[in-house]
């Protein structure tokens, strides 16, 4: 007779991954009330996965590309202005393995993004979409653990720790101020382009709460209510402090926090002064957090009986486990030269990467791949505001212990502070902040028994009352013993085997029939 002692626990397994291209195509027409275009100066934009849907072999990836125009029109009292709109897609993605009931992790990038002139009311516009997404199946696996029996069950036990993901919060923040243009300056005759960027600066647990600091950074490019109609642009940077409530925590958790940016809104509005030097926004983001603790279990991973045949109901899975979360910021400054005209003034600069090869090169992770800047800025050869594009190479590179470079590594790569500063009358000098987020996994692949039954006596009746075993390169004495499901011991008893169980390719043993 026996007893089996079960437990339980979670694993997260990554089934499978999947990427592609989506193709956004569409034509839009102004309404008459909206300036003809007479040039496009630049399109940008930002896509965001809405929901994903798994089923049988396939995911469902809904997602929305909210853009932004900035074009010249060929109206005298207007001469630059902007449009924004967007364009929702869903594709489906075939994953070998997924099934309804798991889960899908999607992220997306703009690879190509350019609205196309059709005519002074209409324009083309243009995106490639990349789409990645991991199918994982979170699910309990049920195991033995130990068992008590009258001594004649034999069974081989592993001591395994992993990390589970016991607190997961997503709460959402709102920033409600304003920014105020100079007293020097001219009043606000329209918005062409809002920005907003938020970086976390600090992390501190105090007790059940977590604090989180941050700043929220927001810019505006503007056209001024003069004769010229010229462009202006203001930002300003506002602190904020957050707390998160969080229960049974402790200081070894591993912990993953980061924000996403919703859709800020804004309006003109008068100062006290009775000017429209004013802008009121709202920035709503969500902070995201993930708590991970290390757990130990013990199982067994094979078992038999000296005096029975038994049944396993027993399976391979493969139990990663998250070692570390690791961020790093590389300070980047890279040069180009403007093309078309001068620079009289910059306005705005937006840096987005693409990545081209992750690699573990000797002791360090390597991103390589390319920034992609869009400057916009003040041609003083026509007076007019341009734009300048260029793709910049870019590495960083990551220190890594001994212990990691074997390991699992996920990254994501972000870009913040950019900046950019003109060095004579065409060239420009581009910095920014290439913040490296990366997730350090190792995986075992563990054998776990969920069940054992007894299936009838062992009939030794047919066995050889005595056998001479030639030990076989790769056997332990582990197999040999479970093989003629005898106890270790008894083997121990009849061959001369060393304190440690090591075993010689080549060496005899003898195996007497137990009666």
């Amino acid at each position: 007779m026996f007893k089996l002692i079960s437990d339980t626990f979670n694993i997260n397994e990554i089934i499978n991954s999947s990427s592609t291209e989506v193709l956004l195509e569409n034509e839009f027409s102004l309404s008459d009330s909206t300036p003809d275009i007479e040039k496009i100066i630049s399109t940008e934009g930002k896509v965001k996965i809405n929901d994903t849907e798994v089923k049988e072999d396939t995911v469902t990836v809904d997602g929305t590309l909210t853009y932004n125009i900035i074009y010249r029109s060929n109206d005298e009292e207007i001469m630059v202005s902007s449009l924004s709109d967007k364009l929702h897609f869903t594709e489906e993605m075939p994953v070998e393995g997924a099934k309804i009931g798991m889960e899908a992790q999607a992220n997306a990038y703009i690879d190509y993004i350019e609205a196309e002139q059709l005519s002074e009311k209409s324009y083309l516009m243009k995106s490639v979409i990349l789409l990645d997404v991991d199918v994982i199946n979170k699910h309990p696996v049920d195991f033995v653990s130990s068992l008590e029996s009258d001594g004649s069950f034999q069974a081989k036990t592993k001591n395994i720790k992993y990390t589970d993901e016991v607190t997961v919060l997503s709460e959402e923040v709102n920033i409600n101020d304003a920014v105020e243009l100079n007293k020097g300056s001219d009043e606000i005759a329209g918005i062409l382009k809002a920005e907003s960027e938020i970086f976390i600066t600090n992390i501190d647990a105090l007790d059940e709460k977590m604090l989180i600091e941050g700043t929220c950074k927001v810019g505006f490019l503007y056209t001024e209510n003069n004769t010229l109609n010229t462009t202006g642009y203001v930002s300003e940077e506002f602190p904020f402090t957050h707390y998160l409530e969080v229960k049974n925590s402790n200081d070894d958790m591993l912990k993953d926090i980061n924000v996403a940016i919703n859709e800020m809104t804004y309006n003109i509005a008068e100062n006290y002064d009775n000017e429209k030097k004013l802008i009121e926004f709202n920035l709503p983001f969500t902070v995201n957090a993930s708590l991970y603790d290390t757990v130990e279990k013990n199982i067994i991973t094979d078992c038999y009986s000296t005096e029975c045949m038994l049944d396993l109901k027993a399976g391979s899975i493969n139990l990663t486990s998250l070692k570390n979360i690791v961020n790093k910021t590389v300070k980047y400054e890279n040069n180009f030269d403007v093309v078309s005209g001068a620079i009289k003034d910059i306005y705005t600069v937006d840096i987005s990467p693409k990545v081209s090869e992750k690699r573990t090169f000797d002791d360090k992770y390597v991103i390589d791949g390319f920034l992609d800047v869009n400057l916009l800025y003040l041609n003083g050869e026509i007076n007019k505001i341009d734009k300048a594009y260029a793709s910049l190479p870019f590495t960083a590179s990551i220190d890594l212990k001994n212990d990691e470079l074997t390991d699992d590594i996920s990254s994501d790569i972000k870009i913040t502070k950019c900046g950019a500063y003109r060095k004579g009358s065409n060239s420009v000098i581009v910095n920014c902040d290439i913040n490296v987020a990366m997730k350090l996994r190792s995986n075992d692949e563990i054998s776990v028994i969920a069940n054992i039954t007894e299936a009838g006596p062992i009939d030794r009746s047919k066995m050889p009352s005595l056998i001479f075993r030639v030990v076989q390169p790769g056997e332990n004495i582990w197999d040999i013993a479970k093989n003629y499901n005898v106890s270790i011991s008894y083997l121990k008893e009849l061959n001369e085997i060393p304190e440690d169980n090591a075993l010689t390719p080549g060496s005899k043993m003898i195996i007497a029939r137990m009666v």
